[in-house]
This record gives C-alpha cells, structure tokens and sequence, in this order.
C-alpha cells in the first residue's frame, strides 16, 4: 500500500474481530518505531502487547471503574465519560498496545517533557499507519491516561518472576495505547476541515 494511500485508509476502528494476531504482525507494528523520529535521538519509548483476555478485561475493568469511584468528582471525570465505550473495546480487541515513555533516559526539562510527547505522538502514528498497511483496524487511545498508574502497576504486579520482570519500572509512564485487530466494522468517514482552514503558507 502507497503511503498517501495508508493515511486515506486509516481509521479510529471501534469494532473488532476475535481473529488472533500473531507475534510476527506486532512485531512488523513496533519495528516501524525504530525509524521514528525522537528528540535528541532518545527513543524514550518502550511498548506492552497484551493479547490475552483476562489481561484486557482487567485493564477494561481498571478504566471504567475509575470513572464509578469518581462520579461525583467533576474535576476528576472531566472529559472520562468514554471510558466505558473504551473498555468495551479493550475487551474486545486481540491485540492491546501499551505504550511507555522512558522518562528516566531523558533530562526532565520542560521543552523536553513536550518533544518527549511529540515523539510519543509520531511513534503512534507510525505503528497505525503501519497497522493499516497490513490491513488491519486500529484505534488510539488515551482514556488509559486517567488511569495510568493504576495499569501500569497491575502490569508490573503480572511481570513479577518473569523475564520481563525489568522491562519496564515506576519511571516509565504510560502514556496511551493502541487497539489492533480485524476490522469488524466498515470503514467510516468523518468530516475534515479544509486546507485552507488549517494551512497559511507565507511567501515573503
């Protein structure tokens, strides 16, 4: 598939197949990761696949209990009312994305809090866009921000006596995650602004 092609195909999938999807196909995913671009070449991130059920529902159940045990907090909710709609989807999904940043290799200066940001931007959009390359459906996201510590010591407490067990640490962050699956939904169109309402090219 032409790039152009792959940015035009790519869509925010909500329904999935139960369709396995194999190392091979994760692996392809996150190798388009190495070759994007990071501040100061950091490559501050690290990646999560989980691919099984109990995994999912347990990370569904951290998300959308988030949102019961604050309901009365407005502050707290702000902005959370998709976290069930989400959960749903990680409970569906084969194939779930964690994605880290690596905060200890950075120096935690502000301007390089947002490159590190930025390049966790571009990594995504590199493995979805790769995703869609393989014909497969996928969806960003980053309700799991709300709970980030939540999951990421649920997955920690999972790694324990593994040989993962030091893959990742408190330092490392999660920042949002990536569905990947079949389809099980056609392809659906938004609206999009126009060039000329987003684009100002200056010539002088």
């Amino acid at each position: 598939m032409e790039l152009s092609e792959a940015i035009k195909e790519r869509h925010s999938c909500r329904s999935y197949l139960p369709t396995p999807i194999s190392d091979e196909t994760i692996r392809k995913i996150v190798e388009s990761v190495r070759l994007a671009p990071s501040s100061k070449n950091a490559q501050q991130w690290k990646f999560v696949c989980i691919k099984t059920s109990k995994c999912s529902k347990n990370i569904a159940n951290i998300l959308q209990n988030y949102y019961i045990k604050n309901k009365d907090n407005k502050e707290k909710i702000a902005g959370a009312s998709s976290v069930f709609a989400t959960g749903k989807i990680l409970e569906q999904c084969p194939a779930i994305i964690l994605v880290y940043e690596g905060s200890k290799f950075i120096n935690r200066q502000r301007n390089e809090d947002i490159s590190a940001i930025l390049g966790i931007g571009g990594a995504v959009e590199h493995m979805m866009l790769t995703a869609t390359d393989l014909g497969l459906g996928c969806l960003w996201i980053c309700d799991t921000y709300f709970v980030r510590d939540e999951i990421a010591d649920f997955i920690l407490e999972n790694f324990k006596g593994t040989k993962y067990e030091n893959f990742i640490d408190k330092d490392n962050v999660l920042m949002c995650a990536m569905a990947v699956g079949e389809m099980g939904e056609p392809k659906h169109e938004k609206p999009r602004k126009s060039l000329d309402n987003i684009l100002c090219i200056i010539e002088n």
